[in-house]
């Protein structure tokens, strides 16, 4: 971690990306715990909350969560995505999110996959060149590939082939 602390301090963006198996995946909270170096130990009292701030030589001005999740819905974000984004107003930058539910699915050849992946692509480019990922992109990214009841019945009905085949 020592030789990213010059490189953290350099950056204009800062993401962060996780799977999303449960609410807040341990190596994301130790991560963000092996920030607090870039921090300045000054407390602000801003927002109804003390608040911290970024060293005066750390250039990060945004942070960008990107997530996904094997569940269908955009809820399971809710822990990660409230988590990192009190990170970004404890250290008053800006603050976005990538979220791709159900990403498994990113497996299949389909249009809306398709539709996904250059969407994906073109937020990167966005981020790069602009600084900011058009809401209409992320919209794209995180929108659902199958209807909640299709992807419920295919995912047990996987669990129940292989427990079928545990068995035998």
């Amino acid at each position: 971690m020592q030789m990213l602390y010059p490189k953290l301090r350099q950056a204009d963006i800062l993401v962060l990306a996780t799977p999303v198996y449960i609410p807040l995946p341990g190596e994301m909270q130790n991560l963000i715990n092996r920030l607090c170096p870039i921090f300045e130990p000054i407390l602000r009292w801003r927002d109804n909350r003390t608040r911290a701030k970024l060293h005066d030589d750390v250039n990060i001005r945004k942070i960008v969560l990107v997530s996904t999740s094997g569940w269908w819905e955009m809820g399971n974000f809710g822990t990660l995505v409230h988590i990192v984004e009190e990170l970004a107003k404890d250290l008053d930058v800006e603050f976005a999110a990538v979220l791709r539910p159900h990403a498994y699915l990113m497996e299949e050849d389909s249009k809306k996959t398709r539709e996904v992946n250059n969407a994906l692509k073109r937020a990167g480019e966005e981020l790069v060149k602009k600084g900011r990922i058009p809401k209409k992109l992320l919209n794209v990214i995180s929108q659902p590939l199958v209807s909640e009841e299709e992807y419920r019945l295919s995912w047990n009905a996987a669990y129940e082939k292989l427990k079928r085949k545990e068995k035998n």
